[in-house]
């Protein structure tokens, strides 16, 4: 098997992986009622990011079940979800920067999708998930100063 055939089927099986622990630790987690609060109404960015799991599980679904209209549409919420306020946790030009690549990310996935190209929205995937983790790291070192 090439190499680039073996790394598609190495991310593909991490992923389904990750679609079958995901929701496992979801349902073990507290009821979004008892998310962190400000005031007396549920975090909005705690809302919008087990929205943004939503989202991601529909991409997931379609990868494996090769049902590219839920890639399709999940790909298309996530870019959407990208434009919403609650997404723009901070305010700087390399935040801004991640937030358009993760859009063009999801772009690709969509494109892949539509062309039911199921190794390209694989790794299309891969992309968009590979984007989530740096953003997401990106935020917590911002946030911690480092």
């Amino acid at each position: 098997m090439k190499s680039f055939e073996r790394h598609l089927v190495a991310g593909f099986v991490a992923l389904i992986t990750l679609a079958a622990v995901v929701p496992a630790l979801s349902m073990s987690r507290p009821p979004l009622a008892q998310e962190p609060t400000i005031g007396d109404k549920p975090n909005d960015v705690s809302i919008f990011m087990r929205a943004k799991l939503g989202h991601s599980q529909l991409v997931m679904e379609g990868l494996a079940l090769a049902d590219y209209d839920l890639v399709a549409r999940g790909a298309h919420d996530l870019a959407l979800a990208s434009q919403a306020s609650s997404w723009e946790v901070l305010q700087t030009e390399d935040y801004a920067r991640q937030s358009r690549e993760f859009r063009r990310a999801c772009e690709s996935l969509r494109s892949a999708a539509k062309d039911k190209n199921l190794d390209g929205a694989a790794l299309a995937w891969m992309e968009v998930t590979l984007k989530c983790i740096q953003c997401h790291k990106y935020v917590r070192d911002v946030g911690t100063g480092n």
